[in-house]
């Protein structure tokens, strides 16, 4: 079985008010999950109330734009990409540079590296992890690259047909 890492995009559900409600709650319960934070707590982080954050974790109710942008300043641009995903797209930060192909052995290589190196003992350490985290980072980045542009083909493919 593959598992998709969270901020690899993966087809586009459709889209409609229950797919957004849905991917909304999939971030907030995640993020309140992640960070032990009530919906008090992270009502007070992005600046509402924690009936919205408590609505819209549960499905009941819609996060506005603002609210929705303040948890992509507060946690992180890719904590949208459940959202994004819906119209086949991804936050990433306005220096962002997209990795050419001429890159991606490279940065692929960075991380089978890392592993042959880090998996010598048949372990792999925290203090590993912390020190391969670029070489990780960077692989992750080459095949979540790759894996973007494979869905994107796809559904071309399966819109040809």
């Amino acid at each position: 079985m593959i598992v998709t890492p969270p901020n690899v995009l993966s087809a586009s559900a459709a889209l409609h008010q229950t797919s957004y409600r849905a991917a909304v709650a999939g971030i907030i319960n995640g993020l309140k999950s992640e960070f032990g934070e009530s919906d008090q707590d992270m009502a007070e982080r992005l600046g509402t109330s924690s009936g919205t954050i408590n609505n819209a974790s549960n499905k009941r109710g819609d996060l506005n734009a603002v609210t929705l942008l303040r948890i992509g300043k507060e946690y992180g641009l890719h904590r949208l990409g459940p959202v994004l995903g819906l119209v086949g797209g991804k936050a990433a930060p306005v220096e962002a540079v997209c990795t050419s192909d001429l890159d991606l052995p490279v940065h692929a290589a960075r991380g089978q590296l890392f592993l042959a190196v880090a998996l010598a003992d048949r372990d792999i350490s925290e203090a590993e992890l912390l020190e391969g985290a670029d070489d990780i980072e960077a692989a992750y980045v080459a095949f979540g690259h790759l894996k973007w542009r494979l869905d994107g083909a796809r559904r071309r493919r399966e819109g040809a047909a």
